[in-house]
């Protein structure tokens, strides 16, 4: 009985597969290819192993018995071979004992006439040997996907950095902020015209810190973006993919809805726009981003008590004229009509 050397025959297909592959020099066509050659050897290896598995069965059949021989040949530990013959007849013959004996043995024999094929020996083997080969292929393909996927992400000389794992739940980090402002304006003892102006304050504030805020955000957005591999850092400002991908087309001097250039050549338009490299901006960006979204909120929350406490001085019994209204807080006379209007 032939014996194949499987050890050598799975490193020299791996081998021709990281060979086959290193041809493709585009990383995106190189990961697609290994990708369709690791799911055909799957497909292949799930079917050989059946085959190879009721060939082993016969070839044990023929012989009476699991020798340590065809374990070998067929490139089987000698244990598995023994469930795999084992597993089978158990299958085939409910109740009879486990022990491969003469009894199960020509009861087997009976219900499985492949026993009798001449070769059936070297067609366990060669079964073995296209299953093996299959599996060696698919295996490569697997690591030459990851290799490729490293490619991939790292075309145009982008840096590897991860931020999958911010921790920051940006709707509690809003509702957090919205909760604290609000107690604390329930704590106001004053009157409508010192919640107005308390009101107004808090906008201010809030905007001032939204102003300072959003081009740090975007600066470390626009370079995780461009420059690294981090995965989906829109996640991490708190924003939306669309808006995301609006900022990068600012960034770049395109039009709204304009086609970004291919992946691997962002880096060096983002090099020829000016975009700056901002060297910590994985850490920085979901710092930077959970003060604005708190910030962001509090203005939100405070405009709702300003523009209720317009509407409170602009009725009688207080009459405040829009003008005065817009003096006392500080802006034009549209942000008054707006809030006024909102209520109408």
């Amino acid at each position: 009985m032939n014996t194949i050397d499987y050890d050598q025959l799975r490193t020299t297909v791996e081998q021709e597969v990281t060979e086959e592959l290193a041809k493709v020099t585009d990383p995106l066509q190189r990961r697609a290819r290994a990708e369709a050659i690791r799911d055909q050897a799957q497909r292949e290896a799930t079917a050989l192993m059946a085959v190879r598995d009721e060939l082993v069965v016969a070839a044990a059949l023929a012989d009476g018995r699991v020798t340590k021989e065809l374990a070998d040949s067929t490139g089987l530990a000698y244990a598995y071979a023994q469930k795999r013959v084992m597993a089978y007849h158990r299958a085939e013959l409910p109740g009879i004992a486990r022990a491969f004996g003469r009894a199960v043995v020509e009861e087997l024999r009976a219900r499985t006439p492949l026993h009798r094929e001449p070769d059936i020996h070297a067609r366990a083997i060669e079964a073995a040997r296209k299953y093996e080969i299959a599996r060696a292929r698919q295996r490569a393909a697997l690591r030459n996907i990851e290799a490729a996927h490293e490619a991939v992400l790292t075309a145009g000389g982008r840096i590897r950095v991860d931020i999958s794992d911010t921790g920051i739940d940006f709707a509690e980090v809003r509702r957090q902020a919205a909760e604290e402002l609000r107690a604390e304006y329930a704590e106001l003892n004053a009157g409508p015209e010192e919640r107005l102006r308390w009101a107004a304050e808090a906008v201010d504030q809030a905007e001032s810190e939204m102003e300072l805020l959003q081009p740090e955000r975007d600066r470390a957005l626009i370079s995780l973006a461009f420059y690294t591999t981090a995965r989906a850092p829109y996640q991490a400002a708190g924003l939306s993919r669309q808006r995301m991908r609006r900022y990068l087309e600012r960034a770049l001097g395109l039009p709204a809805l304009a086609k970004l250039p291919p992946r691997e050549q962002q880096p060096a338009a983002a090099r020829a726009a000016g975009v700056p490299f901002v060297e910590d901006a994985a850490t920085e960006l979901p710092q930077i981003a959970e003060m604005y979204e708190a910030a962001a909120e509090r203005r939100q929350v405070a405009l709702e008590i300003r523009n209720a406490a317009l509407r409170t001085l602009a009725a009688e019994p207080y009459g405040w004229t829009q003008t005065k209204l817009a003096e006392f807080i500080g802006r034009d006379l549209a942000v008054v009509n707006r809030a006024l209007n909102a209520a109408a």
